[in-house]
């Protein structure tokens, strides 16, 4: 259930190498080093075009090579134009001759990032790369559901599958848990927990959905939320419009006389498992 080195001889390099990069640096300090030659680096893209919506799956390919007669403990830095951001800003691996060690980097931008073009500027040794970023319009939700594409943000997050934007991301099928959607905190037995989406200016909320897990697998009435407020943000004060006792169900919507908010909140007090976790598949907010 998905809830929750040193070198060694080039025949077994290869899950050395990936071992390295998940470690960060081995052997000398980056400081250290003298400038390193022979060292190459590549993208899979031209541009990168990035959307700026939580949980956007986009970004580019690194390929950083060493083309030189030995091997190496080599670095590369990246460097985002803000407001872009990087799932990593650095990348130090063991690099046998003629080896190319490819790896994914994410790249995403604030709902508030103004379109136009950007950068990502990258360097290893001697050599430099720029990799033009492409940032368009934030989408719009064409639904009245006031939760897609704005801030999320949770009590904790068990990264890296179940992320607070997995759970804002317009997929509520419980069979993709874990593959592509939903959030899980990360206090095993600890509750509270809380979700909580913020709008970019206060909205008039009367109903809030919300979908816990329930898959073949893991049914809701023995691995979802059983206890859970719902929460507005009202002026500066948190207000519970709505309380779930007792929920066995995959869906339970709340509705609740409207309400001006700035943010709106779920308040996850117990799960049909036990003290376990606290587990969103999506998180809706209407007007009614």
């Amino acid at each position: 259930m998905r809830f929750r080195g040193g070198w060694r001889p080039v025949a077994v390099l290869g899950a050395v190498v990936l071992g390295m990069v998940a470690a960060g640096i081995t052997g000398p300090a980056a400081a250290d080093r003298p400038v390193q030659r022979g060292l190459t680096l590549a993208t899979d893209v031209a541009q990168v075009a990035v959307t700026p919506v939580p949980c956007a799956k986009q970004g580019f390919e690194l390929r950083f090579g060493n083309t030189g007669t030995t091997a190496v403990y080599a670095d590369a830095f990246l460097d985002a134009a803000a407001p872009l951001t990087l799932s990593r800003k650095l990348v130090s691996s063991y690099l046998p001759p003629g080896y190319t060690l490819k790896l994914p980097i994410a790249v995403n931008a604030p709902r508030d990032t103004a379109p136009g073009s950007y950068s990502i500027q990258i360097r290893a040794g001697d050599q430099t790369l720029t990799l033009p970023v492409q940032v368009g319009e934030a989408p719009t939700d064409t639904t009245g559901n006031l939760a897609r594409y704005v801030p999320v943000s949770a009590s904790s997050e068990h990264l890296p599958v179940y992320p607070a934007c997995g759970a804002v991301d317009g997929d509520r099928d419980s069979e993709h848990w874990a593959k592509t959607t939903g959030w899980n905190d990360a206090t095993k037995g600890a509750f509270p927990d809380w979700l909580q989406v913020t709008f970019d200016q206060p909205q008039s909320v009367g109903r809030v959905d919300l979908y816990t897990l329930n898959s073949k697998q893991y049914p809701a009435a023995g691995y979802g939320l059983k206890d859970w407020d719902v929460q507005a943000k009202v002026g500066d004060a948190w207000q519970t419009v709505a309380e779930v006792r007792g929920n066995v169900a995959g869906m339970k919507s709340s509705t609740f006389t409207p309400v001006t908010a700035s943010a709106v909140r779920v308040l996850t007090l117990a799960s049909n498992e036990g003290p376990t976790y606290s587990r969103v598949v999506e998180l809706e907010v209407y007007n009614n």
